[in-house]
């Protein structure tokens, strides 16, 4: 019965992990710039579709895909943001929502027209591949208890990446002028800040961080063109649920999520709904979600 409940634990902190990585991009630029960018679970699906890329090519590797993967969705980060969303930080939400959604969908097909439609396979390294004995570690299992070391693997460079992100926004001088820029970024500029290259970095961090999620995470999942779309909702429900804006909320509902659907995988009628039924009955008491701010989408 120990063994059982730690394992679904350990599980739910996995999934939760994935919502993290993809959902922390969205609260980010949501949370910075004001806009709801439908187009971050294509983010993901082309930094999978990298990672198998790289990481199969002869030049490449598994090293080089951890490391270009999210400097590459960084950069493509910055020509979304310069070539696009700088033009609807002003204009409504929906619009916001439609051109993003749009972007999605041109990505989807146009990866599903080069590299068909069927799931690419994308193997864990060596060094990340078979199972941890847990039991060798942890005296209170009982038996022989072992996990994928590659969710674990998962699991913890999703906590870093918390960690880091954290510590960027709160004790660094480049998060102080983010964090002055989303009360006041007017005032920002008339004492001659370029508020403007700041907000454009911080979305392409957000979308370096669903780099991280896809080159990770490809793995767990699978790579496909339609990865994105499945990953988009729920990851989106998170950020409802934790508050629109809030990294805080986005972080607590995403393993909030993970352990949901990890205690209810042996009902599968339910699995698929829990993510719906949650949202629901968190917005039904607190409608700006779990840690949201007063006035934000209201």
């Amino acid at each position: 019965m120990v063994n059982s409940i730690f394992l679904q634990l350990l599980t739910g902190l996995q999934l939760g992990a994935i919502y993290v990585l993809i959902s922390l991009g969205l609260a980010l630029i949501f949370g910075t710039l004001g806009v709801v960018n439908f187009a971050h679970g294509a983010m993901f699906m082309v930094a999978a579709y990298l990672g198998v890329v790289i990481s199969q090519a002869e030049w490449g590797g598994w090293g080089m895909a951890i490391v270009l993967v999210p400097i590459i969705l960084f950069g493509l980060g910055l020509l979304m943001e310069r070539g696009l969303i700088r033009f609807f930080y002003t204009r409504p939400h929906t619009d916001q929502i439609l051109v993003t959604f749009g972007l999605a969908i041109v990505l989807q097909e146009g990866f599903k027209w080069y590299f068909g439609a069927n799931n690419l396979p994308f193997a864990t390294p060596d060094w990340g591949s078979g199972i941890m004995r847990l039991h060798e570690y942890l005296p209170f299992l009982e038996g022989f208890v072992a996990y994928p070391k590659w969710r674990l693997i998962l699991t913890a460079v999703s906590l870093i990446t918390v960690a880091l992100l954290f510590a960027l926004l709160q004790f660094t001088t480049f998060g102080l002028v983010v964090r002055a820029g989303m009360r006041d970024s007017e005032m920002l500029r008339l004492l001659g800040v370029n508020i403007s290259q700041r907000f454009a970095i911080v979305f392409a961090l957000g979308v370096a961080i669903a780099g991280i999620a896809g080159v990770f995470g490809g793995p767990v999942t699978q790579v496909d063109p339609g990865i994105g779309m499945v990953f988009l909702v729920p990851s989106f429900l998170v950020v409802v649920i934790g508050g629109m804006g809030s990294l805080p909320g986005a972080v607590l509902a995403s393993f909030i999520i993970g352990l949901a659907i990890s205690f209810t995988a042996t009902i599968p009628a339910l699995a698929n709904i829990i993510v719906y039924l949650i949202a629901i009955l968190i917005l039904l008491f607190r409608p700006r979600g779990l840690l949201g701010q007063k006035g934000v989408m209201e």
